[in-house]
């Protein structure tokens, strides 16, 4: 696997180099003050006002605008050897380690529709085309980056003598794949969301995909994937959402990239924000062997801190329950989603997380920490760091006005609607695919 990552590294020969709006050839000052592309495809940056509810005012930011629905999809095959599936190890500008593995289909509209007049998207008709769909879902993207964004996430059954088109793409047997998951910058978030939607709906398939265990990990998970039993009904966790949404109702506005409001600055050479150095917003050129274009500019957002993830787990009658926030963010297309326990993006908690940091601390195992560059088509280096933490004892007590135990199953009844479970919770649970030992 090591070789395959150096060797495509190599094969890219990724330069990318800094500059200027001004300096660009395919972007553009729009008359309203936002960066569009010149044929109006692919997405575009603007600014956005909304209402805090961490921060309780009334803040503005830059966001990605990008109405296309995205494609997620892996190709995966079934044996008397078992389940394989078609990695896609892709090389994305802002990527940590220049490559990490994505869906075997990771395009949006504008890039499989060849709006920038380079190479086709390999697979696209397999996964198009009527076939036996194992899981079809729609999921929102990063909410805090991304505004009402959505993808299609879908694994598509089918038979492994379709030919591994490029050296980028590998048949391998998904026992070797799942152990990636908890390596840092090897495995995308995208790969990660359709995995978690895939697994993490189907108990059947979930099992025969992990190693066989009477006990341990493994067997919690499976076990209570179909465990009905569970601290609050699903109704109960409905209600808790909408009650939300009735009191913090989204107030959002579109606004110019040049009315954000200060300490934002808007100059040629970049966005920024000094109370805010989660997120900045530049130009880049990139040039790339091995990409359906092999040189092309845009605008991509860079972080200077990491962001925590932190997903507490908990039993209760023997059923793992996962410690869930209820979080309401700048792109949030229907209200408020269900997130990790922890989920910080800048230099400081928000105050309702606060007393879960210490609860992890204090009270908790660390059964996983790796890191991982968020998506590297949009984002420039953007590192989040999780923590997946079991508690010695896991109580009632423990849930506050924005956080409360669910059962996996009931994550799972989530799982299957479109607006309910966040990208980041999404990516820590896929590495919940990797814990065997919580002794």
């Amino acid at each position: 696997m090591e070789y395959w990552f150096e060797s495509e590294r190599n094969a890219s020969e990724l330069c990318i180099k800094r500059i200027p709006f001004d300096a660009s050839k395919e972007w553009l000052w729009s008359d309203d003050g936002n960066l569009i592309h010149r044929t109006g495809r692919f997405f575009s940056i603007t600014g956005i006002k909304y209402y805090s509810v961490q921060d309780e005012r009334f803040v503005s930011q830059p966001i990605v605008d990008q109405p296309e629905i995205g494609l997620l999809a892996f190709l995966v095959s079934k044996d008397s050897a078992g389940w394989w599936i078609l990695l896609h190890l892709k090389v994305e500008p802002g990527n940590i380690n220049e490559v990490q593995l994505s869906p075997t289909v990771q395009a949006t509209k504008s890039n499989y529709e060849a709006a920038h007049g380079g190479a086709r998207t390999p697979y696209l008709e397999l996964v198009q085309s009527p076939r036996q769909v194992l899981c079809n879902q729609l999921q929102s993207e990063q909410n805090s980056r991304f505004l009402k964004k959505r993808n299609r996430n879908c694994v598509v059954l089918t038979d492994k003598t379709i030919k591994e088109q490029h050296t980028r793409y590998k048949w391998v047997p998904i026992h070797q794949a799942l152990p990636l998951l908890k390596q840092n910058h090897t495995v995308n978030t995208d790969a990660r969301s359709v995995l978690t939607c895939w697994l993490f709906t189907d108990a059947s398939v979930l099992r025969e995909c992990l190693p066989p265990a009477e006990v341990g990990f493994s067997s919690l998970l499976i076990d209570s994937m179909t465990a009905r039993n569970a601290v609050h009904r699903l109704q109960h966790l409905e209600g808790w959402l909408e009650d939300l949404n009735r009191q913090w109702p989204g107030q959002t506005e579109i606004i110019s990239l040049r009315n954000l409001d200060a300490p934002w600055i808007c100059t040629n050479s970049g966005i920024s924000s000094s109370e805010d150095p989660s997120l900045t917003v530049y130009q880049i050129s990139i040039s790339c062997k091995t990409r359906e274009v092999s040189h092309w500019d845009q605008p991509i957002f860079g972080s200077q801190v990491t962001s925590e993830q932190i997903l507490i787990l908990g039993r209760f009658d023997g059923v793992l329950h996962l410690l869930l926030q209820a979080r309401l963010e700048a792109g949030n297309r229907y209200g408020f989603e269900l997130t990790t326990t922890v989920q910080s993006n800048t230099t400081s908690a928000a105050p309702c997380e606060k007393k879960y940091l210490e609860l992890a601390k204090k009270s908790g195992k660390l059964l996983l920490r790796f890191d991982n560059s968020e998506e590297g088509g949009r984002f420039d280096r953007y590192i989040s760091q999780y923590q997946i933490i079991l508690l010695d004892e896991a109580t009632r007590e423990q849930e506050g006005t924005f956080h409360r135990w669910v059962s996996l199953s009931q994550v799972s009844d989530f799982l299957r609607r479109e607006k309910f479970i966040t990208n980041e919770l999404r990516s820590a649970m896929s590495a919940l695919l990797t814990i065997r030992d919580v002794s």
